[in-house]
């Protein structure tokens, strides 16, 4: 089977990113007033989208690797996590602003781990 042409890697990246893009925000605006809930969920999300996007390069990805990796994007992000975080708390509107911003900080997240493995591909 021949691998993916680039315009068909970044059609099927796009599909994942999004997927969770919208997993990730859902699940923000459903839980962002649990304390904790948002990290521990958007961390599964996230080592879930490296392992599928190193995939459409043909790299297996251990999950060592790929916690270094979300990791990596995270401190890249950190200023809209910190808006992430504080901005959540807002009564009422902190939900929706909160799940906007997980959109799209995971859209930015998802492009950061696509580029690593588009850059180390072979």
């Amino acid at each position: 089977m021949n691998p993916p042409t680039e315009e068909k890697r970044k059609v099927m990246a796009t599909k994942i990113i999004d997927d969770i893009a919208t997993t990730a925000a859902t699940t923000t605006a459903i839980f962002s007033q649990v304390p904790g809930m948002g990290i521990a969920t958007l961390t599964k999300l996230y080592l879930d989208m490296a392992k599928n996007l190193a995939a459409l390069f043909n790299q297996e990805l251990e999950s060592q690797a790929a916690r270094t990796l979300v990791v990596a994007a995270c401190e890249r992000y950190a200023s809209a996590i910190f808006n992430k975080s504080v901005l959540g708390w807002i009564p009422l509107i902190g939900n929706a602003i909160n799940a906007k911003i997980t959109f799209t900080l995971t859209q930015d997240v998802g492009w950061f781990l696509y580029n690593h493995f588009s850059e180390t591909y072979k």
